[in-house]
This record gives C-alpha cells, sequence and structure tokens, in this order.
C-alpha cells in the first residue's frame, strides 16, 4: 500500500568484494538485499530521526504559487520481525509525532490542515517490498550495473503486482479534505551497492493516469466532480551512512525525498514536496543516546 505521503526508510550492510559487482544475478541480489533489510528493521526500532517537510503548490507553469508550508515531526520505525512458527515479517511501518509547523508549535487549526504530514501518523515503508514475504508481491527485472555518488551499484526495476484501486475519504468530516490510499499502479527502480547492498536511492511513479473516486459525501453536491484524476507521482528518496559511537556502527539511512504529484482536478493539482531526514539518535539498551 502507498499513501501519499512516504517517510523514513532503513536498510543494512553486508560485505562483498567489489569485483564480483558484474557477476550478480537477480535472484542474488534480491536475497542479499532482503536479508539485509530484514536484519536491520529489527535493529533500527532503536533509532530515531527528525523528518522536515517542506509542500509547495505549484502553477501550470511550475512556478510556486502561494505561501509554502513547513512541517517538522519526529520519526520512528515499527516492525515484527517472522516468527519461529514461520509466520512472515510484517511491512515496517513509519511511526510519525507532529513538531512544529512552519518554525511554531502546532496549533488547533494545523491539525486540520489537509497536508500529509499532519494527517498521517504511521505510513508504510517502500523499503519493505525487499522482504522475502513481500517480493512475490511484484515483479523485479535486473537493469545493469552502474555508479552512484562514487560506488559501484546494481539497478533492479519493479512493478507492483496489484491491480489498481483507490479509496478516498473525508478528512475529519471535511469535504474540502480528502485523504486516499492507492493500490497498485506503481513502478519504480531501486539503486543497490555492489558490495555492501545497502539501498543507495529508489525511485517510484505512476505506471499510468489512476483514477480517484471521491467520497460520497463530497460528491452528491450536484456542483462537484465524480473523481479526480492523478496523472503524475513521482518520488525519489536518496540514503547516506550515518555513524553512531559506543558501539561504533555505520548505517545507511535516508537523508532526503523529493516528490512531484499532479492530480487534474483536485484543490492543489500541482505538489511539490521536498523532505530532509536529520538528527538521528541510536536508544542503546543502558538508556543513552548517541547523535549524528
Amino acid at each position: 500500500m502507498s499513501r501519499v505521503a512516504l517517510a523514513i526508510c532503513i536498510v543494512a550492510a553486508a560485505h562483498l568484494h567489489a569485483g564480483e559487482a558484474s557477476q550478480l544475478d537477480l535472484p542474488s541480489v534480491l536475497h542479499r538485499a532482503g536479508e539485509r533489510v530484514e536484519r536491520f528493521f529489527a535493529r533500527a526500532q532503536s533509532i530515531m530521526c527528525t523528518e522536515v517537510v517542506r509542500l509547495q503548490s505549484l502553477t501550470s507553469s511550475w512556478a510556486t504559487e502561494g505561501l509554502g508550508r513547513t512541517v517538522g515531526s519526529e520519526l520512528q520505525l515499527s516492525w515484527e520481525a517472522p516468527t519461529e512458527d514461520e509466520t512472515p515479517a510484517t511491512e515496517a511501518q513509519t511511526l510519525r509525532r507532529l513538531l512544529k509547523v512552519n518554525g511554531r508549535e502546532p496549533r488547533k487549526n494545523d491539525w486540520n490542515n489537509c497536508t500529509s504530514p499532519e494527517q498521517q501518523s504511521s505510513e508504510p515503508q517502500p523499503l519493505s517490498l525487499l522482504l522475502p514475504g513481500k517480493r512475490a508481491d511484484y515483479a523485479f527485472t535486473l537493469a545493469g550495473p552502474t555508479r552512484l555518488d562514487g560506488r559501484d551499484a546494481v539497478m533492479i526495476d519493479y512493478r507492483l503486482l496489484t491491480d489498481v484501486s483507490v479509496q478516498s475519504e473525508t478528512v475529519n468530516g471535511r469535504d474540502d479534505c480528502i485523504s486516499f490510499q492507492l493500490e497498485g499502479g506503481l513502478r519504480g527502480r531501486l539503486w543497490i551497492d555492489a558490495e555492501t547492498f545497502d539501498v543507495l536511492r529508489l525511485d517510484q511513479r505512476l505506471s499510468e493516469m489512476v483514477e480517484i473516486p471521491l467520497p460520497r459525501e463530497v460528491t452528491r453536491r450536484s456542483s462537484s466532480p465524480r473523481s479526480w484524476t492523478m496523472e503524475r507521482w513521482d518520488t525519489s528518496i536518496r540514503f547516506k551512512p550515518v555513524t553512531f559511537e559506543n558501539p561504533d556502527e555505520t548505517l545507511v539511512l535516508p537523508a532526503s525525498l523529493s516528490s512531484l504529484r499532479v492530480t487534474r482536478g483536485s484543490g492543489t493539482p500541482r505538489l511539490r514536496t521536498m523532505t530532509d531526514y536529520k538528527n538521528y539518535q541510536r536508544f542503546l539498551t543502558a538508556g543513552r543516546v548517541v547523535g549524528e
């Protein structure tokens, strides 16, 4: 399932000699990357970070329109690992706690603002697609070797096999604020480090235009359209190494996310979102907090 907002995604390190990159095949890459995601999700629940989301409406010529909005939140990972009775791992979720809106403490009306960060207290982790129990939902294709950020990498294209379906609802009973969930209709590309199997980048987009049916309480008005059309939804997530001390550990964590959404008929037809992830902290069992 994919929602309007995307957030923190985390993978871990493995070890492989760079000279082996050209010999990697698709099953091997997926298996190794999936193992690292599964192992690291189990550990990453002790990591928190600050998410800063900047939302900006755009004109038909792609110029900025009106005042932008900045939303700061605290993020943490939630995940249930596979059990000994072979119950598969669940999809990892990001938990969000709103901290600031436009640089200040949230006010009562901020919770009613129709933007994703305020409305979503949790959301799926995009890299859950690499978990062994999730890979059957996707078609993967090896796209070949490349280099990214000075590293040898393997590109893998993917396509969600689920048929497209959309569910929409009003937020807090407001006719002018619509939330929707999109199943299927997505494809993308992963850049996986050929030596460590960390994910360096994830891009995702719509496979085709998607009709979004509006809730009944909205469409009962004669002047209201029956649906919106999402023409474009492009998302790109970049990752970077973050070092922790006592004990020493370097993990590859998300650094930024950029998104562009074009939805014909909506009140905000063109929306650009820029997100930074920073101030990583690791909570150890002894209760110490170690910053970036």
